[in-house]
């Protein structure tokens, strides 16, 4: 209301100051039309006096008009007063000059009044109260004049004057005011609306540059606005420290599995929020990189000043984030690369995320790019590109370990391993595994496993149909929805008994995507063949889950094995899982064994199966047969 009140209030005095110059022209005019024209007979020097009061009150309206801003409120008051003084000095002109006046100037002054007095009627038109005042000091005092003197023709231009004066204050003036003030409210009417119209279009621009520009979730920018927004700083030549860090959420999926999606989307978005605020704090740019990854760019003057920055945000990270009766603490692997030159920002992004990923590995915090991981940094792409090439060459091969029936002693199943002789170098599969998963090449190192897998299960069973090969599959290779096709027609090709084929899946994966993996191991368990799982309690360790699953096998890690017999833990777990596999319905494959007293102390824990280098090492695929004859 007030804003619309003061709006009202500027345009009506904008309305008065667009007429000031023509309303000044106008009097000063008429004003000496009625001193220097030939009808005034009555020539004096007091009429003189009389223009020179009216003159200096004009050039005292003309500075207030000039020198005042619009932006004062009173500035509509002082036309008000400026008016109402010009106005009662032409009151004055009748009464003063009156005696000497001759008819004809009586006549021609009283035309003249009443001309200023219509002019005013629209000139005053926005103003009721200064309308009304001009027009009252201009006829009333001249027309009542009139009226008071005996002569019969000055009695009716007395009388005309009044009618006048009545018709302009009652009728005209009061219509023309309110014509103004309906004129004015409609145009502050469309002002508004072109301003509400302007503010739309400025809110819905800002909307699709921000849903261009921002996620969605987080408010942080996107990939592509983040890019360039670093470039753009990047193109700012200096010798600052220019850092790129790599934020990975521990353990995200565990948060959504445990506490639901709306809870996961809520961390994340708090996350994004604390990023937010340390944004607007200095030089720094941060971006949801994808999931529950982040992307922070900084700028800093010194080392210290940089790592500061990355104690502080890690410290703002990682506070409490509470939504109804749900509360986490989440924790961050941060990969850090930075230098004082100028970056291709691909690259260092691709350093902070390796300098993270070795912090996962070794459960460091925080973790920085350095020299080391530049040159495993360059092998890895070595063996990367390599991988497809050495498939199709024939430098990959199977191994294979004999899994053993604890209680007869006999070779029940090979486990399926791969090797790779690279440029005369073993490359062990932790490694040459990991890089596959990360760059894609998994599915094609699955394949040829399986397949050269399934051929020599057919040569074995020719030998024993009893023998089983367990092998190795990854959850890259499961989520593939080609997967199950190929694996039944390898097993049609080769004519082998599916229930000689097991098929082991790491426990950690498990964790990864549970709904369509249990689809999946139902769909493969459905063809007859078996299910294994690896590296039991290094996961989710979920007894319910295995039971569901209908798991054929448990694989106990043999990081439980190894002090069996010296750790009373480690024989309570084994136990444990072993009494409960049983109860499910699954057989239980220890790990790892070395040693005749691990050996003995599985037997009595009632163990099915087991392998070893007490046993066997894996061997070549002519010597795997052999040891089956």
């Amino acid at each position: 209301m007030t804003s619309h009140t003061n709006n009202f209030a500027n345009k009506r005095l904008a309305f008065v100051s667009s007429y000031f110059s023509s309303a000044i022209a106008i009097n000063t005019v008429v004003s000496c039309f009625l001193i220097f024209s030939s009808i005034n007979h009555s020539a004096s020097q007091e009429k003189l006096y009389w223009l020179f009061t009216l003159s200096f009150i004009s050039l005292l309206r003309i500075a207030s008009h000039v020198f005042v801003n619009n932006t004062h409120a009173f500035k509509y008051h002082l036309y008000f007063i400026g008016l109402l003084l010009t106005a009662l000095t032409w009151a004055a002109f009748p009464i003063l000059f009156y005696e000497n006046m001759q008819m004809q100037e009586k006549f021609v002054s009283l035309v003249v009044f009443s001309s200023l007095a219509g002019g005013g009627v629209n000139v005053l038109a926005s103003d009721i109260r200064s309308s009304l005042s001009y027009i009252t000091c201009l006829l009333v005092p001249f027309s009542i004049l009139l009226l008071l003197q005996p002569i019969e023709d000055e009695n009716v231009l007395g009388v005309l004057g009044l009618v006048l004066w009545f018709i302009l204050c009652f009728i005209t003036a009061s219509r023309s005011a309110k014509d103004v003030k309906s004129s004015i409210n409609n145009e502050l009417k469309l002002d508004q609306f072109i301003e509400n119209l302007e503010n739309e279009v400025q809110l819905r621009t800002e909307q699709i540059i921000s849903l261009e520009q921002k996620d969605n979730l987080t408010k942080l920018f996107n990939r592509g606005s983040f890019v360039s927004n670093v470039e753009l700083d990047l193109a700012n030549q200096n010798d600052d420290i220019k850092a790129v860090l790599f934020l990975d959420m521990d353990d995200f999926k565990i948060i959504n599995d445990k506490y639901g999606h709306d809870f996961g989307d809520f961390v994340l978005a708090q996350t994004g929020k604390r990023l937010v605020e340390t944004q607007t704090q200095g030089d720094f740019i941060a971006c949801r990189w994808g999931g529950d990854e982040f992307i922070f760019y900084s700028r800093t003057n010194t080392e210290d000043e940089l790592f500061d920055c990355v104690f502080r945000l890690v410290k703002t990270l990682t506070k409490t984030v509470s939504m109804n009766s749900y509360q986490v603490n989440p924790s961050f692997k941060v990969g850090l690369y930075f230098t004082r030159e100028n970056f291709n920002l691909a690259e260092a992004i691709k350093y902070a995320d390796v300098a993270m990923y070795e912090g996962k590995k070794s459960r460091n915090e925080i973790s920085v790019f350095d020299e080391r991981m530049h040159e495993s940094l360059k092998r890895e792409e070595v063996l990367r590109s390599s991988i497809k090439e050495c498939v199709e060459k024939g430098d990959f091969h199977l191994c294979y370990q004999p899994i053993v029936d604890i209680s007869t002693n006999e070779i029940t199943t090979f486990e399926v391993l791969l090797r790779w002789q690279f440029n005369d170098e073993f490359i062990p599969p932790s490694e040459f595994i990991d890089i596959a998963e990360r760059y894609g090449k998994i599915n094609i190192l699955g394949e040829f496993v399986l397949e050269q897998a399934i051929a020599s299960l057919s040569k074995l069973n020719a030998v024993n149909s009893n023998i089983g090969l367990s092998i190795n599959v990854s959850v890259l290779q499961l989520e593939n929805h080609n997967f199950l096709d190929f694996l039944v027609a390898l097993l049609n090709r080769y004519a082998v008994k599916p229930y000689n084929v097991h098929l082991e899946i790491t426990e950690t994966v498990m964790i990864k995507n549970l709904p369509y993996l249990s689809k999946v191991i139902t769909a493969i368990k459905n063809t007859g063949v078996r299910i294994s799982i690896d590296d039991f309690g290094t996961g989710f360790s979920s007894i319910s889950v295995l039971k569901e699953l209908s798991v054929d096998y448990i694989k106990i890690d043999k990081s439980y094995i190894d002090n069996i017999c010296e750790c009373s833990k480690d024989k309570s777990i084994v136990s444990a899982v072993t009494n409960m596999s049983h109860m499910i319905g699954c057989q239980v494959i220890a790990e790892g064994v070395e040693n005749p007293a691990q050996l003995t102390l599985l037997q009595s824990l009632e163990i099915d199966k087991y392998q070893g280098f007490i046993f066997s090492k894996p061997v070549r695929f002519d010597q795997a047969l052999s040891l089956i004859y």
